[in-house]
């Protein structure tokens, strides 16, 4: 027996030996470096344990963030809502210190508007006072003028409707001359330049026709013939751009000229040429026209009857 067991102690520690050796071997086939399991889970419940601290570290500090911050969201309303209380109760005072002023005003101008009745109400009352005392006085004087230069005054008034029939109804226009309102004129058969025609209407006593009215040049487009050109008594060439009539009055001062600026044709006048065009003539379509002045054209002559 004792034998056996120690062939038995013998074996187990051979196996042990085999066994620590197998391990040695495996200690030093592992990497260096490397941990065992052992202290790899306890390493992990290191991390995880400092992972749950900081966590709970954030979370705190985010709590008392918001806590903070709801703190000042609370304030910030507290005080919208004091300043919102004063402002409104400013704005009251505002209001009852303008009724206050407006209503004295109000006060004041309705007492100046009584002021300026009454006032108008005398004012009304002289005029009508002096309105019947006038009356009176005029009925008067017509009365006594009426009694004393009846006669006179029909017969002066009845002198000066017979002047302004004589003067209206002009019957003292040369044979071949034409009637318009109080004044003759004669239109050419001839042609010859502006200077020698305003000398042939002087010839006549007469001058270059010189329009004054809308009427007046339409009465002498309607007495021109289609495609003839006859010369009016306007002329620049003293000064350029400055129009003169024969008569002497400018054009910019006419009375057509105030109304319609003239009647001169779209472009015109030009003064086109080296020459230049300096004398004024009218179409049959009541147009003007600016032209070389020593052309040969009709002319139209004017006079009073």
């Amino acid at each position: 027996m004792s034998q056996g067991k120690g062939a038995f102690d013998t074996y187990e520690k051979c196996d042990f030996a085999e066994k620590m050796e197998l391990e040695e071997r495996e200690r030093r086939k592992a990497p260096k470096g490397a941990l065992s399991p052992e202290r790899a889970i306890a390493l992990l419940y290191v991390l995880l344990a400092l992972t749950f601290v900081l966590f709970m570290a954030l979370t705190i500090v985010n709590l008392r963030r918001v806590s903070a911050a709801w703190e000042a969201l609370e304030q910030a309303q507290m005080r919208s809502e004091n300043s919102h209380t004063t402002a409104w109760h400013n704005l009251s005072e505002v209001q009852r210190t303008l009724d206050k002023q407006l209503s004295g005003e109000l006060k004041t101008i309705h007492g100046r508007l009584l002021n300026v009745s009454q006032e108008v109400g005398n004012v009304r009352w002289k005029m009508r006072r002096c309105e019947a005392e006038c009356r009176n006085e005029l009925s008067d004087r017509l009365r006594v003028l009426e009694e004393r230069d009846t006669l006179e005054l029909v017969l002066q008034q009845l002198a000066e409707v017979k002047q302004e029939q004589s003067q209206i109804l002009c019957t003292k226009c040369p044979a071949g001359w034409q009637q318009f309102a109080k004044t003759c004129y004669f239109f050419s058969t001839t042609k010859q330049p502006w200077l020698a025609a305003k000398q042939s209407c002087n010839d006549f006593n007469a001058h270059l026709a010189v329009v004054d009215t809308e009427q007046e040049n339409k009465f002498l487009a309607n007495h021109i013939m289609k495609d003839r050109v006859f010369w009016l008594g306007l002329t620049d060439m003293d000064s350029e751009s400055n129009w003169q009539w024969v008569n002497g009055r400018s054009l910019s001062l006419s009375y057509v000229f105030s109304l319609i600026g003239g009647f001169w044709n779209s472009g015109e006048p030009n003064n086109a040429g080296q020459q230049g065009e300096d004398c004024a003539t009218i179409y049959s379509s009541g147009l003007w026209n600016d032209v070389l002045c020593s052309s040969a054209e009709a002319w139209i002559c004017e006079r009073s009857c």
